[in-house]
């Protein structure tokens, strides 16, 4: 090692970075000017703006720094710039990101003055959960040790879902819920300035987690019927993407892909990018064409699949979940989750789920014949139903008539989704339900045929 010469080089960069703190200076003196012709203390941002500067410094970059580099660079000085024109006195600040998250709300509950109502708007198992566990909790003496903290990591939930799922349980990671998992993923493997793709019309969480670790969401767009394609998914791959999320079957749209479909995109991407495919909806599928396996895992170390408890077991007020990915991400994953992230009568009950295979297959079957027979009903009536997998019917129609619908049933103490948080003021989405919740839907809607 030449100390002398790395006395030089070092003098160098102070250099450098004296001229960089200088140029600094004045391109924040030009963005505080541009915030005073804005007069603005809120709508400073301009997304499209920045986009065309990042575009264009990646184009004349000739710097040996990688591309996703100069982005998180660059958006770092967006953010402080944010702050300059906004002039926020505020001794409490947060990033930007953060600041722009619409709150999720979910699917109401309740309607003023019913007691007695049917619930739609959620995507809940309207037959609860198995029987096994409705004897378990009559029984359970787990609330006499609520004393003791849970498994710190459910040791006994993964390896049930390992013998349930041939899996290894090392490569399963416990959530609060699945959208503990997806964050996990995020906060994993992302930086802010960094890349997430989604669905445009896609679960709300994926948008509100990209803002959560500061990166930007770049969003896949769907052909008329709400489908995407691997291509349409490719066409928005950068240098600065590190994750993409993909519902499979779709949340609100119902839409999915296949096999076949997801093994074409894995192989034409970049390998450090990540692909979580969340399949909360995964066990009522029934199309040949779909994998509601893990053999993917096995196949490429970049993909990440998310369960949830909440939908077909029945046990959304439980909060657990569960992903499984390659080893290495899969030990990643495990650095970043918290410690007793699951309770322990969750972690029990679970497990009795998952005994239950009957009541399973049960519910599946009920759903498929219930779904059928409702959009069988609904096509009567002159309601258009798009094709759909999931516990859950996708409504298309005119904003009008959407919030038509919406406002006839909950007056009748029926509750469904609008889907106005999602871009789709035009569509509804329709949990099945019971047979006679759903016999009560279409009678109801006759009314307003």
């Amino acid at each position: 090692m030449d100390n002398k010469k790395l006395d030089i080089l070092r003098g160098d960069i102070n250099s450098l970075d004296d001229k960089i703190l200088d140029l600094l200076k004045q391109r924040a003196e030009i963005v505080t000017e541009i915030g005073e012709q804005k007069k603005s203390n809120t709508d400073v941002v301009d997304i499209e703006r920045e986009q065309k500067v990042l575009n264009r410094l990646l184009q004349n970059s000739k710097a040996k720094y990688s591309k996703d580099t100069i982005v998180r660079i660059w958006r770092e000085i967006f953010q402080a710039s944010t702050k300059l024109q906004q002039n926020n006195s505020s001794l409490i600040t947060t990033k930007r990101s953060i600041n722009s998250i619409t709150v999720y709300k979910g699917g109401k509950s309740s309607v003023t003055g019913k007691d007695n109502i049917i619930k739609l708007s959620s995507n809940e198992n309207s037959y609860g959960p198995s029987p096994k566990v409705l004897d378990h909790i009559n029984k359970s003496e787990t609330l006499l040790n609520s004393h003791r903290y849970p498994s710190i990591d459910g040791i006994k939930l993964r390896e049930k879902i390992a013998i349930t799922h041939n899996l290894n349980v090392n490569r399963i990671i416990l959530g609060c819920g699945s959208d503990e998992t997806l964050l996990f993923a995020a906060l994993a493997f992302c930086q802010d300035g960094d890349e997430i793709i989604h669905a445009k019309h896609g679960f709300e969480m994926y948008s509100i987690i990209t803002k959560i670790v500061g990166a930007t969401s770049k969003l896949i767009e769907e052909s008329t019927n709400y489908t995407i394609d691997v291509n349409s998914i490719l066409k928005q791959v950068t240098p600065s993407t590190k994750i993409i999320y993909i519902a499979n079957p779709n949340n609100p749209t119902g839409t999915y892909l296949s096999r076949t479909e997801i093994v074409n995109l894995l192989n034409n991407l970049p390998k450090h990018i990540v692909v979580v495919l969340d399949g909360a909806y995964a066990e009522y599928v029934l199309k040949d064409d779909y994998d509601s396996g893990f053999s993917l895992t096995e196949e490429f170390e970049n993909i990440i699949m998310t369960r949830t408890f909440s939908k077909v077991y029945g046990l959304a007020a439980l909060r657990i979940g569960w992903c499984y990915s390659s080893e290495k991400v899969a030990n990643i994953l495990n650095k970043v989750k918290g410690p007793f992230n699951t309770q322990t009568i969750s972690q029990e009950i679970a497990m009795l789920a998952l005994e239950d295979k009957e009541y399973l297959k049960e519910v599946v079957d009920n759903n498929h014949k219930v779904k059928k027979w409702f959009e069988d009903e609904l096509k009567k009536i002159d309601i258009k139903c798009g094709s759909s997998e999931g516990n859950f019917s996708f409504i298309q129609t005119s904003e009008k008539k959407a919030k038509e619908i919406s406002a006839h049933l909950t007056n009748e103490g029926i509750i469904v989704r609008q889907l106005d948080s999602y871009g789709l003021p035009n569509c509804l989405r329709v949990t099945i339900g019971t047979q006679d919740e759903m016999i009560a839907t279409i009678e109801s809607l006759k009314k307003i045929a």
